[in-house]
């Protein structure tokens, strides 16, 4: 089964500032932080239901060695995963939810 990925603009945006923020604290680490999200992002392609749903019919797979998650909903009919978010455990996330 071949899962499409669609990932927001903003989702985008936010990964560069992440990394930018990573990278200003230690040379290399915001790399570190984009090869961890890609290497989950590839997870969730593969198994997308291997992921409980948290809220909303959203789910959030946690990042090895750093403190995110990325939010995301599958579309199982359309065999779709969309990333919606890539939060800090720390967040609440109930300031994102609003968004929606």
């Amino acid at each position: 089964m071949k899962v499409r990925k669609h990932v927001s603009e903003v989702v985008q945006i936010d990964l560069t500032e992440i990394a930018f923020w990573y990278n200003q604290q230690r040379k290399g680490l915001g790399m570190l932080f984009l090869k961890e999200i890609r290497k989950e992002v590839r997870k969730i392609e593969k198994n997308p239901l291997a992921y409980q749903i948290r809220y909303a019919n959203i789910r959030i797979a946690f990042i090895n060695k750093f403190l995110y998650g990325i939010h995301f909903e599958y579309l199982e009919d359309k065999l779709q995963v969309n990333i919606l978010a890539v939060f800090h455990t720390s967040r609440n996330t109930k300031n994102w939810e609003n968004k929606l």
